[in-house]
């Protein structure tokens, strides 16, 4: 069921216990008020009586003044009095007042009880009866609290009508910012990051539209760096074939197509009985053999780069670069202990390195760059300082390759449960990269698994 009919149900039940509460309480008042009001005309009847008789008493015609005590009761709209003679036979009967409405007969037996009656005997001293009988009769009574029952149940079933009207019409305006963020939360399902909710309300449904706006912000943020670093992607590995291609192509080619004319001029040797030249050519081919294999080891290491261990793979970038830049001071420390570390983490280690180096020589222009990878507590901490001239505050922003390669070592770091920042250098000046990747032992993480 919708939340908005489960809370017009919910509410529309309150509003009829409510009701029938009311109902009861009203009916309650009514009958209480009826019996107070006949105990009431009884006793002021039975005072009548009374002071009639002493009166009588004195009279000349006791009969007489029996039968008109009796009809000083006609009209009376609570109290019958009948005059019974010595058999208890009815003498005289007064008359009641008529009812001023009709009732209905279900609330006459609601309200109405068991009339009550009062019998007073005549004295001895006066003639002309035995006894008067006074009884309640509660019609007009009802009719009265009937009148004025109505009226507050009128008014009670229309404040609770109009109090669903109010409910359901406010109910309806206030769940209609929900059913604004389920169509964009559809739309965000399908991959949809544009659409906004307009951030109106009470506070509650402000906020929460104010955050579904943020998230969707956030979210095409995402997306967008995630299709920068896929395009980054795919021209990284388009550049690395091609190198691949042109070194295959500049260097193992020649070599091939040396080693195959020696090979040729060797079988012509062969022929002609020369075994000297024979072994020049053969030392030839050894040494394109040789070429070859140092030219596929620098490929393979650059392919995979940690294969023979991090420290090694950093002391060779180090290398690589120190050739470049013989005008920049490089400084590495790696104290880690590998077998505490899986490839992936050494992987990941060796890539914030590598980008870490790679934007202080290109950007950085530094004098002196320092590679510290160490073990800090649970933690490996990596960390390549320059002193160069640093980053602005909008530097992520200005520059578009960079900002992709801190994003890619953000997420490859991120992978790994760990925490990337860039922080100035020692002194205020250049710029340091820092990582922070948890270190646990193989088996552990195995046992983990």
């Amino acid at each position: 069921m919708p939340l908005r009919l489960r809370l017009i149900a919910l509410i529309g039940m309150v509003l009829l216990a409510s009701l029938a509460g009311g109902s009861v309480l009203v009916c309650w008042h009514a009958a209480s008020s009826v019996r107070t009001e006949l105990a009431a005309a009884l006793d002021v009847g039975v005072n009548t009586v009374r002071n009639g008789f002493d009166e009588i008493a004195r009279s000349d015609d006791q009969a007489g003044e029996l039968r008109h005590l009796v009809s000083t009761f006609n009209g009376n709209r609570h109290v019958r009095a009948i005059l019974l003679d010595a058999q208890d036979r009815p003498v005289a009967t007064s008359e009641l007042s008529g009812p001023t409405q009709p009732v209905p007969k279900w609330f006459r037996r609601l309200i109405g009880g068991v009339p009550s009656a009062v019998r007073l005997a005549v004295p001895a001293s006066i003639a002309g009866g035995s006894a008067i009988v006074l009884h309640a009769d509660p019609v007009n009574e009802i009719g009265e609290v009937w009148s004025a029952s109505r009226d507050a149940l009128s008014v009670l079933a229309g404040f609770a009508l109009l109090s669903a009207v109010l409910i359901c019409a406010v109910i309806g305006r206030t769940l209609r910012p929900l059913e604004t963020l389920a169509v964009a939360f559809d739309q965000v399902g399908s991959g949809d990051y544009h659409g906004r909710v307009p951030e109106r309300g009470p506070p509650e449904l402000a906020r929460l539209a104010g955050g579904f706006n943020y998230m969707t912000q956030r979210l095409s943020a995402v997306a967008t760096q995630n299709r920068r670093l896929n395009e980054r992607l795919l021209t990284l590995q388009a550049e690395e074939r091609a190198d691949l291609a042109r070194d295959l192509h500049d260097e193992i080619g020649p070599l091939l197509f040396a080693v195959d004319m020696t090979a040729a001029t060797i079988e012509r040797l062969a022929d002609g009985d020369r075994p000297a030249e024979i072994r020049t050519h053969v030392r030839a081919i050894h040494d394109a053999v040789g070429r070859m294999q140092r030219h596929v080891r620098s490929i393979l290491g650059r392919l995979r780069p940690i294969g023979g261990g991090l420290k090694i793979a950093i002391d060779r970038l180090e290398a690589f670069w120190r050739a470049r830049r013989p005008d920049i001071a490089f400084v590495v420390d790696v104290a880690v202990e590998e077998d505490r570390i899986g490839d992936d983490l050494k992987e990941t280690i060796y890539r914030v390195v590598q980008e870490g180096m790679s934007n202080a020589l290109r950007h950085g222009r530094p004098s002196r760059v320092t590679i510290v990878v160490a073990h800090a507590g649970d933690e490996i901490r990596v960390e390549v300082t320059d002193d160069g001239i640093g980053m602005p505050t909008d530097g992520m922003n200005a520059r578009g390759r960079v900002q992709l390669g801190l994003v890619g070592m953000r997420e490859r770091v991120m992978a790994t449960a760990g925490s990337l920042a860039i922080q100035p250098g020692r002194g205020g000046t250049g710029l340091a990269l820092v990582a922070r990747l948890p270190c646990e032992h193989p088996r552990r993480m195995d046992a983990a698994e």
